[in-house]
């Protein structure tokens, strides 16, 4: 009978899975920059609602080359935003996955933070801007059950920065079972935006 050699590891190719942080916040204007690519957005946006993925597949998922997607991929494991997934089963897949199970960014102290925000907030509404103009514009060639499942409502409110906080906490409450849910493809779906937007004005 074939004995395991006593190494302290498991005769299996699976690793066990390295522990996450909870949460990953951005201080370095230089990190926050490196999200301002749309692939990378992309990345984040996959990878940081649960889901496991190679680079192959990001790269169809982006219209990029597999090597150009690992250049991105190589950036942001730089930075500490992403990881290699080490309990995959095929190690020659070498998957990604997000290094936290969230990911902020700080609070804006200074000139170059606010300046690296405003990049990444511009290049996150101009992605969003171009996900609906599709819609907009491909929505008749959708099937019957896709179409009008697009959302925008706007509106202002006076309310108290602890009713903002009440409000914020209310929508991320509504939208956390769906993103639980979709974190799997599954027949029948497809890639959904949700965005949320709350903004203090500033008179």
């Amino acid at each position: 009978m074939a004995r395991t050699a006593a190494s302290g590891r498991t005769p299996s190719s699976r690793r066990p899975a390295r522990r996450r942080r909870s949460q990953i916040t951005l201080e370095d204007p230089r990190a926050i920059r490196a999200l301002s690519h749309p692939a990378r957005l992309t990345v984040i946006d996959e990878l940081y609602g649960g889901r496991v993925a190679t680079s192959t597949e990001l790269a169809e998922l982006t219209g990029l080359s597999p090597s150009a997607m690992s250049y991105h991929l190589r950036a942001l494991a730089d930075l500490g935003i992403v990881e290699r997934d080490e309990s995959a089963a095929d190690g020659r897949a070498r998957p990604w996955r997000a290094a936290a199970r969230a990911l902020n960014v700080s609070s804006l102290a200074t000139r170059a933070q606010q300046a690296a925000v405003t990049l990444l907030s511009g290049a996150l509404l101009d992605a969003q801007r171009a996900e609906l103009d599709a819609y907009v514009a491909g929505e008749s060639t959708l099937p019957a059950e896709w179409r009008g499942k697009v959302g925008l409502d706007t509106g202002t409110a006076y309310l108290t920065a602890a009713e903002t906080e009440q409000l914020l906490t209310a929508l991320h409450a509504a939208a956390e079972p769906f993103q639980r849910l979709g974190r799997r493809r599954r027949e029948g779906t497809r890639r959904v935006r949700t965005s949320l937007l709350v903004v203090p004005i500033v008179d």
